[in-house]
């Protein structure tokens, strides 16, 4: 199965140097484990490499664009921007799922809770494939446009509390 990844080049805005970086970062375990011979190898690596570099980005914006905001509210927004929904959300946003190389098992499988999760993780692995193609830069654009964008709608709604937290607020405006 070859897939064609220009359609999403335009869609994130980044055309990659190393086109190999951005199929990796597609590639599900499942889908090596019934291809073994597929060269490139399933993208748990870059997606380790993906999540750290999110956390940076995220929280490095997060400090200097509030600065007189305690730690744990900044703690508690970095969360609901870096969290699986919320990154499952703009994966599908991005269309990300057509792109992603899938066991079959998992190709039929495409409401389950897992494939939120295969989602998130494919979203750290396309930062991380980012971050090694383009650097720091290319990441930080990226992030920038498709996740902190989100961070206004989280602020306005109060998406940062955990349920509990939001019912309590809503009940002593009551």
């Amino acid at each position: 199965m070859i897939k064609e990844f220009s359609k999403l080049q335009t869609t994130i805005n980044y055309t990659f140097k190393n086109p190999d970086l951005l199929k990796q970062a597609m590639v599900h375990r499942s889908y090596i484990n019934e291809h073994p011979e597929f060269i490139l190898g399933h993208n748990e690596r870059l997606e380790f490499l993906g999540d750290a570099v999110l956390e940076i980005i995220v929280t490095e914006h997060l400090f200097h664009t509030y600065p007189d905001t305690p730690e744990g509210d900044l703690t508690d927004w970095r969360a609901s921007l870096v969290n699986a929904k919320m990154l499952a959300q703009i994966a599908q946003e991005l269309f990300i799922e057509e792109n992603l190389y899938l066991s079959r098992g998992e190709e039929k499988d495409s409401n389950s809770k897992a494939r939120h999760y295969i989602l998130a993780n494919a979203m750290e692995a396309l930062i991380g494939a980012m971050y090694l193609d383009g650097g720091i830069q290319a990441a930080k654009t990226f992030i920038h446009s498709f996740i902190l964008s989100h961070f206004e709608h989280i602020l306005e709604n109060h998406l940062y509390l955990d349920p509990k937290s939001r019912f309590q607020e809503k009940a002593q405006e009551i």
